[in-house]
């Protein structure tokens, strides 16, 4: 079996057979997220659909399912064409179904490579931001983009593209630490509604003194846009950042984000 060429509205209507066709449940670990990349290749059963997506020199993968077993086969009988990320979310809820997914994605040759826990909060500390508050201008996003990609994984953390990243400074999603003209810090972050989605902070001086300063003018900005909400993803390996989270009141809400990576000669 074959990944060929489609569109994402295509996918979609596949997904939504698939599902006509079960009297039962279905799995997935597509959302109807934002898209990365333009190129959309798929393969598809009678129960499963697999969509790929180019994201930054790799595929990210996502699937449909109304049936386990039937996404295992067709994750060991497809050929893709090159490397390929995929994550999945769990919950203590649905151990069984959970065990079985990484037993499919383990047994096609994928392997684990991280695991994200999600944090949530509805009490977002009410701090003022510093009166140096500073946004990010669109001539930074070249600035921003290769910050983000020396700080964070670019399989794991889901980073923006260039496009998506102007996006975000055009809304001031975006707020940035300057020295001397050069970016040294950012948080950028999304407003859904009346809650934020936290999606990066990073800090580039190696002064613990600036990160504060940007997560006090993140919390700043939340309280002047009357934001009281939020989530945001964290590796279970940084303890110590979430330590600090939870300090500001943020707790772990039993959801956790699986990832595995398949290489090409996987």
């Amino acid at each position: 079996m074959k990944f060929q060429p489609d569109s994402i509205a295509r996918v979609h209507e596949e997904m939504a057979l698939v599902k006509a066709q079960s009297i039962g449940g279905f799995f997935t670990n597509y959302f109807r997220q934002q898209i990365v990349g333009s190129q959309i290749l798929s393969a598809a059963t009678a129960r499963t659909v697999l969509l790929l997506n180019d994201e930054h020199e790799f595929f990210r993968l996502y699937f449909f399912t109304t049936d386990l077993a039937d996404l295992g086969q067709t994750l060991h009988e497809v050929k893709f064409p090159r490397e390929v990320v995929a994550g999945y979310f769990t919950k203590a809820a649905d151990e069984a179904a959970d065990e079985t997914v990484a037993a499919a994605f383990q047994q096609s040759g994928f392997s684990p490579i991280a695991t994200y826990r999600r944090m949530t909060t509805y009490r977002l500390p009410p701090l003022r931001p510093n009166p140096a508050l500073e946004f990010a201008l669109p001539a930074d996003v070249d600035q921003l983009y290769d910050g983000l990609f020396q700080s964070f994984n670019k399989y794991t953390d889901h980073l923006p593209t260039k496009h998506r990243l102007r996006d975000y400074v055009e809304k001031q999603w975006v707020i940035v630490n300057r020295d001397v003209g050069r970016i040294r810090g950012a948080v950028c972050f999304q407003l859904e509604g009346p809650r934020v989605n936290y999606n990066y902070i990073y800090n580039l001086s190696g002064n613990a003194l600036d990160f504060l300063r940007l997560q006090s003018n993140f919390y700043g900005v939340m309280h002047q846009r009357g934001i009281h909400a939020g989530f945001l993803w964290i590796n279970q390996t940084e303890t110590r950042l979430a330590a600090l989270h939870e300090s500001m009141g943020w707790r772990f809400d039993g959801l956790n984000d699986c990832f595995y990576v398949r290489s090409l000669a996987g």
